[in-house]
């Protein structure tokens, strides 16, 4: 098998329920892919400050990390993709779309590289929750004061609803703006060019590396055109069947039981 990079998606994939992993483990499949020369990507749509966060023990060179649904990419500490809105993408959704149909109801909070925002007045118990997953939230009265460049616009779900709203969504953008289903009741809305597919495929690119010598890994409707995209691709065991039907391959283990860091190992370390 010749597999060239690998690319995993984080929640319900390579981290544990909790957003816990084996970091020793780790640490090892990492040191394994250096020496053939295969980087991991990390794509996920949390922003890069928690990705830091959470890998911040296990950081090495062949480690890439995509944030917020492929709107950032970080090789090291440089940034080598922005895929941040442009500042008419931002005015136009706060002064305008934030009050339309299917927004204006919605809990929403701006990604930036310097925080995350959202209106006075939200849910506490929403607030509390988004605190664990959105770094440096700040509350202010009007979305439309914020300066900071926006990587995305995230958007609450009802439960079992997010597959419709963002359906409902991308009809009401018409290809301006992109939403992705990231999963646990959140939709994520990028730029049109922006996705963990489209990064994985610059990153690719920028290697001279073909679809089929990559290997993917994920769980979630936001996964999908990665794993179809990619050569060899495991949709995980605690994946729904809609998305292992997507992929070639289902892992033997689910994600509390380092399913992706177990396939990887088999399958190209040789243990």
């Amino acid at each position: 098998m010749a597999i060239k990079l690998i690319a995993t998606d984080l929640n319900g994939t390579l981290l544990r329920a909790d957003q816990s992993f084996d970091q020793q483990r780790f640490k090892r499949v990492l040191t394994g892919l250096k020496e053939r020369n295969i980087p991991l990507v990390l794509s996920s749509g949390n922003q890069y400050a928690h990705l830091q966060q959470l890998f911040k023990n296990v950081l090495a060179d062949n480690l890439i990390m995509v944030a917020e649904n492929g709107a950032s990419i970080f090789e090291g500490n440089q940034q080598v993709f922005d895929g941040s809105l442009t500042t008419a993408q931002r005015e136009q959704f706060v002064r305008h779309d934030r009050q339309q149909a299917p927004f204006k109801d919605a809990y929403v909070i701006l990604v930036g590289q310097h925080g995350s925002y959202t209106e006075s007045g939200a849910p506490a118990k929403l607030v509390a929750m988004a605190r664990q997953f959105y770094d440096n939230l700040q509350l202010v009265d009007d979305l439309a004061t914020v300066r900071d460049a926006i990587s995305k616009i995230s958007v609450s779900a009802l439960p079992g609803t997010a597959a419709k709203l963002v359906e409902k969504i991308n009809r009401y953008f018409a290809g301006h703006l992109r939403a992705h289903d990231s999963g646990y009741g959140v939709v994520d809305i990028v730029d049109r060019h922006v996705g963990k597919l489209p990064a994985v495929q610059l990153l690719a690119e920028n290697r001279g590396i073909q679809a089929d010598e990559i290997m993917a890994f994920g769980d979630g409707a936001n996964d999908v055109p990665l794993l179809r995209f990619a050569g060899h691709s495991f949709a995980m065991q605690n994946a729904k069947p809609e998305i292992q039907a997507a992929a070639q391959h289902v892992t033997m283990c689910d994600n509390d039981h380092a399913g992706v860091l177990a396939t990887i190992e088999q399958l190209v370390l040789g243990r």
